[in-house]
């Protein structure tokens, strides 16, 4: 992988499925040219653990949606990141 990623190469993973942390993902958004939000990937059979509560701009939770985590592009070094890399995109 070369290690002068572009936003338009970033933004060209948005919509592919990746497993990362035993979950299954769908990459759905870029944060600022160097975060790439990954989503769960709604499964057939409902599993708990892939739904967080999602609260309201008061604290309040109302409705559960798919877990979401944020993965880092780069590391310190302005490096693609090992969890990047361990996904296998490029």
């Amino acid at each position: 992988m070369t290690n002068k990623l572009t936003t338009a190469d970033l933004l060209a993973l948005i919509g592919q499925q990746v497993t990362y942390q035993q979950h299954q993902c769908e990459i759905v958004e870029l944060l600022d040219s160097s975060v790439l939000v990954l989503q769960v990937v709604a499964q057939v059979a409902h599993q708990d653990d892939d739904y967080q509560i999602q609260p309201t701009q008061h604290g309040e939770g109302h409705r559960e949606v798919p877990m979401t985590f944020t993965l880092d592009v780069f590391d310190v070094d302005g490096e693609p990141h090992p969890e990047l890399i361990a996904l296998n995109l490029f």
